[in-house]
């Protein structure tokens, strides 16, 4: 997949939305921007770079967006703000967690599914993964519209009559709101599909009208129609009661250094065999995406050499964390903000930046 170009698409569909709402009174909510970018960029690849499990698909996803919502909405309760210290910028504690879950979930679902656009268009296989082991190419899509391509007959005249009798309805429907402008399409859509199937999919000169309607459906109106959904919902109703600990933070220090400690470990442990077995490996990669094995095996070890060093580093800084040391706990934030395509480890880096928590380093500094 184009990593970058998952960056490129999410900003393209947030910065006009951030432009047209600069000059309201309540602007587009930047954490909801925030959660709906990182999981256009990385949300279905999560876990299955690791493991063999039905993440990267549209229904897997969808699932997999439950659990990662609880940490997406944590994640509101946090900015990050210019700084007086050595960094330019820092991590501040609003206190206030300003995604509530459900509105956490629709907008990493909705980042999730946009994802999929880019994946479906700029991978090889280019298709629409529903399921593990079900899915629709994209040349299967093309060929929903028939034999025929752009080709001419008298039918098109009463094509012609529904895409102008849509238009001008779209004057009146765009006047009343979204719910009548949605109304129009789904009857748009009904009639449009019934006289293809019915008449002719030359009707509308023979594109491929059905591969197009599907595409609309699940990677523009699902996601854009969630996204704004929970950014009207959380600029309606913004939650205003700080959060309430349920756990003594000098408790829940522990048990996220614990946390830390044994992601530590599995690192580790993942580095080792990519290093024990590289060559292997490298033979399962070039199955999958071709190249020289020989050259693989080096870049596999390599890399296995890297991940080993940050997973001690971190194992050594997590271990710090009981001792209240204020450089270790810098270290765990750096290296668990590099694994954020986990999205737990950077809740870890977050935690440690709660006003509670830097106070327990602090006076434990000037102790």
């Amino acid at each position: 997949m184009p990593t970058f170009g998952h960056i490129c698409y999410g900003l393209a569909l947030l910065i006009p939305i951030l432009y047209y709402t600069k000059t309201d009174e309540k602007p587009f909510n930047y954490k909801v921007a925030f959660i709906f970018l990182a999981n256009n960029i990385y949300g279905p690849d999560l876990v299955g770079l690791f493991f063999i499990i039905p993440t990267h698909s549209i229904l897997g996803f969808l699932i997999m967006a439950l659990p990662l919502a609880v940490f997406y909405s944590y994640f509101s309760r946090f900015s990050l703000k210019k700084s007086d210290g050595i960094l330019p910028l820092k991590f501040v504690d609003d206190g206030i967690s300003e995604v509530n879950y459900k509105n956490a979930y629709c907008i990493t679902a909705a980042g999730g599914i946009s994802h999929f656009f880019i994946d479906q268009f700029y991978h090889w296989e280019k298709e629409m993964m529903i399921w593990e082991g079900i899915s629709i190419t994209h040349d299967e899509m093309l060929a929903w519209g028939g034999s025929a391509y752009h080709y001419i007959t008298p039918l098109i005249i009463i094509g012609d009559i529904a895409i102008i009798s849509f238009i001008v309805l779209s004057l009146y429907t765009f006047m009343k709101g979204h719910k009548e402008s949605f109304e129009l399409l789904l009857i748009s859509t009904v009639i449009t599909v019934s006289l293809m199937v019915f008449v002719s999919t030359s009707i509308f000169w023979a594109e491929r009208e059905f591969g197009a309607i599907v595409h609309c459906f699940v990677y523009v109106l699902i996601p854009l129609f969630l996204l704004m959904y929970a950014a009207r919902d959380v600029k309606d109703n913004p939650i205003t009661t700080p959060d309430v600990p349920k756990i003594n933070r000098d408790t829940l220090l522990k048990i996220v250094a614990i946390i830390s400690i044994l992601f530590a470990l599995f690192m580790a442990l993942y580095a080792y065999f990519a290093i024990t077995y590289a060559g292997y490996l490298a033979e399962l990669i070039i199955e999958m995406f071709g190249g020289s094995v020989a050259e693989m095996t080096i870049t596999v070890t390599i890399i296995g050499y890297i991940y080993l060093t940050f997973a001690i580093i971190l194992l050594i800084a997590s271990i710090g964390l009981f001792f209240k040391s204020n450089i270790c706990r810098y270290i765990v934030i750096a290296i668990c903000m590099y694994f954020l395509i986990f999205a737990f480890p950077f809740a870890i880096s977050l935690f440690l930046c709660e006003n509670d928590v830097k106070a327990m380093f602090n006076k434990e500094s000037e102790a």
